[in-house]
């Protein structure tokens, strides 16, 4: 069972303020980097990288992770990333990023060009350099059949072509099965877990889960482990920053 406890950070404005910009402290972006640092070296021989990003279960920082993994591949290299939401059951992504995509709330996503009720798949950029995003669309409860779908791996396929990095924001694994889904169009996962509230049991029922079907974990990301110390922390670092745009 989980900690009866509220999730942290569950409030969207909350997750909004903590995706990484020029503001945000150099511990939690320098933290990010070494992810980066970590995905760089990732023993993959496709020229476009594909991960999935999910949790065990909800409020573990899933969408938190994909969002700041993204900009951060995109700020700290030439690399074309691409952001997909593909959590279309419970989508955060374009409510986190939204700020960062001119006109955002104009346009569908995912779910309505798998559905065929739009014609093209509406990738938008970002005001951020080699950073395009595609949302989920509207919230469906039933995307099984989309996901398994020829249209998919077709877009995945056309994708691949277009970015060297494509990241994926999925449902959780222990509550829902479409994370796996995508198990062949993905190199890998990354899993999101949350200091004092996730559970180790929950964990390893994840990891068997991906595991049982072939799929290759290449790491687990744990969130807010001492963030109010890193936040409010006053160490004048001497080395260069780097830039979040």
């Amino acid at each position: 069972m989980l900690n009866k406890r509220k999730v942290p950070h569950s409030l969207v404005r909350e997750d909004v303020e903590r995706v990484l910009d020029k503001n945000t402290p150099f511990a939690i972006s320098e933290s990010f980097r070494m992810l980066y640092t970590n995905v760089l070296y990732l023993p993959i021989s496709d020229k476009c990288r594909k991960i999935a990003v999910t949790s065990p279960v909800s409020g573990e920082g899933k969408t938190y992770i994909s969002v700041n993994l993204s900009i951060t591949l995109a700020n700290n290299s030439d690399n074309k990333v691409l952001l997909i939401d593909m959590d279309m059951r419970v989508p955060r992504v374009k409510k986190l990023i939204q700020s960062r995509v001119p006109h955002a709330e104009k346009f569908s996503g995912l779910s309505e060009y798998l559905a065929g009720i739009d014609s093209t798949v509406n990738i938008l950029k970002t005001d951020i350099s080699n950073l395009d995003v595609l949302f989920s669309g509207k919230e469906n409860t039933t995307p099984i059949g989309l996901i398994n779908s020829p249209k998919f791996s077709a877009l995945m396929d056309e994708l691949e072509d277009k970015y060297d990095y494509i990241i994926i924001d999925t449902p959780p694994v222990n509550i829902v099965t479409d994370a796996l889904l995508v198990l062949d169009k993905v190199n890998g996962y990354i899993l999101s877990s949350r200091a004092n509230y996730s559970n180790i049991n929950a964990l390893n029922t994840a990891i068997e889960a991906i595991r049982g079907v072939g799929g290759d974990i290449f790491g687990v990301v744990l969130t807010d482990a001492n963030s109010k110390n890193l936040v409010k922390s006053k160490y004048k670092y001497k080395y260069p920053r780097g830039d979040y745009h």
